[in-house]
């Protein structure tokens, strides 16, 4: 991903609407590109902000740096368990058929 498309889709990242190979790729490149991070920072701080105001809540002293280390962190850990669930997933259903097959044959575990 280059840099254009990347900070194209930093708003949509924001609102969690990108697709999941998207997100991929995007946190990919703002992980390795210091100028896009910058600009992620500043969208993320700037919307941070404005959602505050919108909600009437009382301006707090925010991290945003560490705000956004950790929005990008769940935001790898949503795949990973994805992932995981995916392989629990299959390994119960393969369970199932071995099961499945050896009561059809006969077999008594």
């Amino acid at each position: 991903m280059d840099c254009m498309k990347c900070q194209s889709l930093i708003e949509s990242f924001l609102k969690q609407s990108l697709t999941p190979a998207e997100n991929d790729e995007f946190i990919r490149h703002v992980k390795g590109c210091p100028e896009c991070y910058g600009e992620l920072e500043v969208y993320h701080m700037v919307n941070t902000v404005v959602s505050q105001l919108d909600s009437g809540e009382e301006e707090e002293d925010i991290d945003y740096k560490d705000s956004l280390a950790r929005m990008l962190n769940r935001a790898g850990t949503h795949k990973r368990r994805i992932r995981v669930a995916k392989y629990i997933f299959m390994t119960a259903i393969v369970t199932i058929l071995i099961i499945i097959y050896f009561l059809i044959r006969g077999i008594v575990f």
